[in-house]
């Protein structure tokens, strides 16, 4: 069984994975530009960094919500 604070420890990892991922195809793509790095980094890059940022931003919502904060 997981406790609270490790729940949130992992939902917060998830997204900092999830936006790590799209810094990195953005970077990938920034190495060797091309027309298709580019559209890749365009349409995948700026989708996970966004995401990720929801899943932390739930994450904590969810954190102070729990804990009363809200």
């Amino acid at each position: 069984m997981t406790t609270q604070g490790s729940d949130v420890t992992r939902k917060v990892r998830r997204a900092a994975v999830v936006g790590g991922l799209g810094l990195a195809v953005q970077t990938a793509a920034a190495f060797h530009w091309t027309p298709m790095t580019f559209i890749l980094s365009a349409t995948l890059g700026p989708p996970l960094v966004l995401l990720g940022g929801v899943l932390f931003l739930a994450a904590v919502w969810r954190n102070m919500r729990d804990k009363g904060a809200v």
